[in-house]
């Protein structure tokens, strides 16, 4: 089962982790933690990094403790080969060993022993951020705070222009292609690398005010890659960038992207079965959705018939 929080700790700190694990039950916020989620009969070196690599985010307690035990700097290596967004909350006052301030350079850091209970709000606040990176909560009030400076500097112009993806939609997801786009084309919220606030810069393009990071939306991570690796399969697209095939097959069906000009492949529309390379209707069937549309909508203004005076 994947859970949502990777809790990484010294079990020196069992008293604290415990208090945490409670905070995150009490927000609904699922988790994994060793050792009693690691199943019977397993190891802590199979199980763990399957954890990290399932999770969502990484929650990172940091104490003397912690900063000494050579599991959690493994969980740190595997979180970070993993790109996850690391969430660190630090337990003392003391100075970060030099290990951990490499690990965490530029990561903002929560203090909780400045101020336990504030600690634990603005951890569950930042988890439920990074949670939930849906994009009917992206953020259009940063759109209207960057200036026009920040607008032009996107590393490369981006064209509207369709992509070409070798493959095409897997008939019985035809219908689940009709969902909302907007859960599908998701809009980072928060820096991935630091957790900093984004500014958009362009079009599915945004900056992180605080380190400077590019992060994408879905499809313009999709665009991203297929301009550096030219036409590819939807299975490796998807293990390339993480991105569900669902996804990539909707903006196949959505019309944003198409199959290459040279592959024998073609999709079928769906009303007359002719090959298309894109999208889910011939240009024919098109014009002739746009007719009926317009016929439809106009007889919407008379009344019925059948009523009198």
């Amino acid at each position: 089962m994947k859970e949502s929080v990777f809790i990484s700790y010294s079990s020196k700190d069992s008293k604290i982790v415990e208090k945490i694990v409670a905070m995150l039950k009490e927000a609904g916020i699922s988790y994994w933690k060793a050792p009693e989620m690691i199943p019977a009969g397993s190891n802590y070196a199979r199980e763990i990094p399957r954890a990290i690599a399932q999770c969502q985010v990484f929650l990172l307690v940091i104490s003397p403790y912690s900063q000494e035990s050579i599991w959690v700097e493994k969980e740190i290596d595997c979180a970070i080969n993993d790109r996850k967004t690391i969430v660190p909350l630090k337990l003392t006052e003391d100075d970060l060993s030099d290990m951990f301030r490499f690990y965490l350079n530029n990561v903002q850091t929560i203090s909780y022993a400045e101020n336990p209970e504030q600690a634990f709000r603005m951890t569950r606040e930042r988890l439920n951020t990074l949670l939930s990176l849906q994009a009917d909560q992206a953020d259009t009030a940063a759109e209207k705070q960057a200036d026009q400076s920040e607008k032009q500097e996107q590393k490369k112009p981006v064209s509207r222009q369709k992509r070409p993806v070798q493959e095409g939609l897997a008939p019985h997801l035809k219908q689940a292609m009709r969902g909302n786009a907007l859960k599908m084309n998701k809009t980072p919220v928060v820096c991935e690398n630091c957790g900093g606030e984004l500014v958009m810069v362009s079009r599915g393009t945004y900056k992180c005010r605080t380190c400077g990071t590019y992060c994408y939306d879905t499809y313009q991570t999709i665009r991203n890659f297929l301009d550096e690796n030219g036409p590819s399969q939807i299975t490796t697209i998807a293990r390339e960038t993480g991105i569900p095939r669902k996804t990539i097959e909707y903006f196949l069906w959505d019309d944003r992207l198409e199959v290459p000009l040279g592959s024998s492949f073609r999709l079928k529309c769906e009303k007359c079965g002719m090959p298309i390379r894109s999208g889910h209707l011939c240009e024919a069937c098109k014009e002739q959705q746009r007719k009926e549309k317009s016929t439809d909508q106009k007889y919407h203004y008379f009344g019925s018939p059948e009523r009198k005076g």
